[in-house]
């Protein structure tokens, strides 16, 4: 179903992308997001940055928003998205990677709540002043800030994400909030043993607060790594659907669309300044074979569908999981 060059393909339901930390000028990205029928994708503005550097980001997104108004809309609640849908527009979920751009003020979510961000992930690889990151040798869980964050992150309606966040302090995380909330791109531990993934019982603790795991298409999180392809993403989407349960499961692209070479070293330094991982990846872009960019989209769907799934269950996966959850947490 890829066609690089057509018009945008329609979708029976709802497609929304758990999280892509594309480069969001990149000239074909809102193209690629059209052609694919994705409603909505939850755009990552912040993985390092500080409060000034996430403000300007913001502005950045708010101008966007106007320049490209044919071919996005911001999204602020889950009307937004139906919205988006209808007009054959992709839906903007302006979301986080990492709450450093508070630094140590929680009032400043607040701010941040007004211009527009509606997904916040407690840290990214590594410890913070909220929590810590999977990569952390030791996680002791929460800090009595993040406690306090995890409270105004569900007081205002931001969803919270513990993706990149240690098991100790999401299971923590889980317990203390007050809303569901989610994984919005990882795989099964079980699936493929790393740090990134979520181990079954974690998942499961999600699922029993109500939230959503997002299957993730990078590839260094599957069994075959670099040389993965559809098949297997659609085998990691099945292992988490037999243990988390087919409404609690959705789809993630984590694309990095129009990025370039200098995105991976920035990624793998300590609070983005202190060269510590070594990230090598064989492409700017690294991608699995039949998932190569927002446009292939409708090739998971395609390809649940060819394992049986029907499509009341093809639905929920695609957007559906994700759509529910946004509205328990922002509201309709």
């Amino acid at each position: 179903m890829t066609d690089d060059n057509g018009p945008p393909v329609p979708q029976p339901g709802v497609t929304i992308d758990g999280c892509n930390p594309s480069d969001w000028d990149s000239p074909e990205v809102f193209d690629h997001l059209r052609r694919g029928g994705v409603s909505a994708t939850n755009a990552t503005i912040a993985i390092w940055e500080g409060f000034t550097e996430t403000v300007d980001a913001t502005a950045a997104w708010h101008r966007r928003f106007r320049e490209h108004a044919d071919k996005i809309v911001h999204v602020r609640r889950a009307e937004d998205i139906r919205a988006a849908h209808r007009q054959d527009k992709a839906g903007i979920i302006l979301g986080w990677q990492n709450i450093s751009p508070i630094g140590n003020d929680l009032e400043r979510l607040e701010a941040f709540h007004v211009l527009g961000v509606r997904i916040v992930q407690l840290a990214y690889n590594i410890r913070n002043l909220v929590a810590n990151g999977c990569y952390e040798p030791n996680d002791d869980g929460l800090s009595l800030f993040g406690v306090k964050a995890v409270t105004k992150l569900n007081e205002l309606g931001i969803l919270v994400d513990l993706s990149h966040v240690g098991d100790r302090s999401s299971l923590h995380a889980i317990e203390v909030s007050e809303q569901p909330v989610a994984f919005t791109h990882t795989n099964l531990r079980e699936f493929f043993d790393s740090p990134r993934n979520k181990p079954a019982e974690l998942i499961r603790a999600l699922v029993s607060k109500g939230g959503v795991v997002g299957a993730n298409a990078f590839p260094q999180f599957l069994p075959s790594g670099f040389d993965a392809d559809l098949a297997e993403y659609l085998d990691g989407v099945e292992r988490l659907v037999d243990v988390a349960g087919v409404d609690h499961v959705g789809i993630a692209s984590d694309f990095c669309e129009g990025r370039g070479w200098d995105f991976w070293p920035y990624l793998g330094r300590l609070h983005g300044t202190t060269p510590h991982f070594d990230i090598s990846v064989p492409a700017a872009n690294p991608v699995i074979k039949g998932l190569q960019g927002s446009f292939d989209l409708p090739n998971v769907a395609e390809g649940l569908r060819e394992r049986g799934y029907r499509d009341d269950e093809v639905a929920k996966i695609m957007g559906g999981n994700w759509l529910r959850l946004y509205q328990t947490v922002w509201g309709a």
